[in-house]
């Protein structure tokens, strides 16, 4: 058993929400568990409480076998806070979940996902990050507690270059083949295999289904990687588009915080960017032409181990 405090986690993303318990003074980790995607822009306020709900019962169960039940800092890295509003709701659901388990918190953190992985990848220093999963947003931090961010408002309003983009894309690539109106493309098999269809009425079928989810369709995009590597045409322009428009978004986000030529690091995270080398590499190249200084580099960790380093600072 322990006796100390304890440092509780969770990263709400648009497609996986997990969450870790780790010791305040060791930082050893000693719960963890999974759930669905926990955006309640995407599933609104009462499926995100459940998933929350399901995650804090188990964070309850294992907290009463142990000598120490009280949590130091508790940090709801959530995707969907996007304003006053987002935030206001998502504490809500948060607090009145936390409130149902009776879990004692000293400080409870509720921060844009993204955002607290650019605290902890930084470690509060300079530096920025794009992230391109589900969705596509980014953030930079000038050192000084100037924090800008650009994107990430969802995908009816745009996400390009996420994953979810990406899956629109392959998806519609698919139906003009069908029709005629567009290229041929090996991603047509990838996703009929993947969704065991065989025309486009099935695919249609699935894409308007009661149980479609916008994590579903971003998975289509997982498939470009493969195409690209054989070397096929749609495939190539899909990730070459996807990767100007990343472009786009980093240097938006570098220019707000006022980035003119110094030292600054990049840092890029999120699966649409990471398992997709000609997206990074296209990217990187880009962003070299414009900023000659700039240091790109991929995340070498999941945004939830980023998230609990924000967390120990918090607890520091």
């Amino acid at each position: 058993m322990n006796s100390g405090k304890w440092l509780l986690v969770i990263d709400g993303g648009g497609t996986k929400t997990a969450c870790t318990l780790l010791q305040a003074d060791s930082g050893e980790i000693y719960f963890s568990a999974t759930a669905s995607g926990s955006n309640y822009q995407a599933i609104g306020v009462e499926n995100t409480k459940k998933v929350l709900s399901f995650l804090l019962q188990q964070v309850k169960a294992f907290l009463c076998n142990e000598t120490s039940q009280e949590i130091a800092v508790a940090t709801f890295a959530m995707a969907g806070i996007d304003s006053t509003h987002d935030h206001v709701t998502v504490s809500g659901i948060i607090e009145e979940a936390c409130a149902a388990e009776n879990l004692t918190i000293q400080e409870l953190l509720v921060e844009n996902d993204a955002e607290a992985t650019l605290l902890g990848v930084t470690a509060g220093q300079a530096g920025a990050l794009l992230i391109a999963g589900t969705g596509a947003i980014a953030y930079a931090h000038d050192g000084k507690g100037k924090i800008e961010r650009v994107g990430g408002w969802g995908h009816r309003a745009g996400d390009e270059g996420s994953g979810y983009w990406l899956g629109q894309e392959v998806i519609r690539a698919i139906f003009h083949m069908e029709d005629g109106r567009g290229e041929p493309t090996i991603l047509k098999d990838a996703v009929y295999s993947a969704l065991h269809i065989h025309d486009v009425s099935e695919l249609n079928a699935w894409l308007f289904a009661p149980t479609y989810t916008n994590a579903q369709l971003a998975k289509m995009g997982s498939f470009l990687a493969d195409a690209v590597v054989k070397n096929d045409a749609c495939a190539i322009r899909i990730s070459t588009n996807a990767a100007y428009e990343l472009v786009s978004l980093a240097c938006a986000v570098l220019k707000n915080n006022d980035y003119d030529s110094e030292s600054f690091t990049l840092y890029c995270n999120g699966g649409a960017i990471q398992h997709n080398p000609l997206i990074f590499e296209t990217f990187t190249q880009a962003m070299a032409s414009k900023y000659p200084k700039l240091n790109i580099t991929l995340c070498k960790k999941a945004p939830l181990d980023y998230i609990v380093d924000r967390t120990q600072l918090a607890n520091q």
